[in-house]
């Protein structure tokens, strides 16, 4: 009847006017436990996955580093030995958890390249060197433009040449790769 519908209007106005952002609070108020419970308990990976869903805004990436720094977590440049294709956490030596930078986050470096790289490493070991590095690594995924920026970053040091020495011979090795 007329009367009971009318009724049941105001019930469902006046509880518009509250109810729907009662849900969505309680919501968002789970969501913040959570990720409090998740930067509490696993800082690094938490940063780590925070750093990963930014990294294609470098001045997002450079924030969360300062931000893991501040926070006393160290943050590893990106190594074509470490690296994986997002952030990561590794115990490192001392059992100490770091941050990993992730390959993927290079700009310029190329997702299938990057991938491409850390296949070779996982199914035939860390590079020892830059030899080594070229003469596993599928160049035809790895240009010119793939290399400049691994390069730049620091990716391949410690392969026995300096930077330097790399990007005045970036075409030599690419031609032999």
């Amino acid at each position: 009847d007329m009367q009971k519908a009318s009724d049941l209007w105001e019930l469902i106005v006046k509880f518009a006017g509250y109810g729907f952002n009662k849900s969505h609070s309680a919501a968002y108020a789970m969501i913040t436990f959570e990720t409090a419970y998740l930067k509490t308990y696993y800082e690094h990976e938490f940063m780590a996955a925070l750093l990963t869903s930014e990294s294609n805004k470098i001045d997002k990436i450079a924030e969360y580093v300062e931000e893991a720094k501040r926070c006393g977590m160290e943050t590893l440049p990106p190594h074509v030995n470490l690296s994986d294709q997002f952030f990561s956490v590794t115990d490192g030596h001392s059992g100490e958890k770091k941050i990993v930078f992730g390959l993927g986050a290079i700009r310029g470096a190329g997702e299938d390249a990057m991938g491409s790289i850390i296949e070779c490493r996982k199914s035939g070991g860390e590079f020892k060197d830059l030899e080594d590095f070229i003469s596993r690594v599928d160049f035809s995924k790895i240009t010119k433009r793939v290399m400049e920026p691994l390069i730049k970053s620091g990716s391949l040091d410690n392969l026995g040449y300096t930077r330097a020495t790399m990007l005045k011979n970036i075409d030599e090795i690419c031609e032999i790769g």
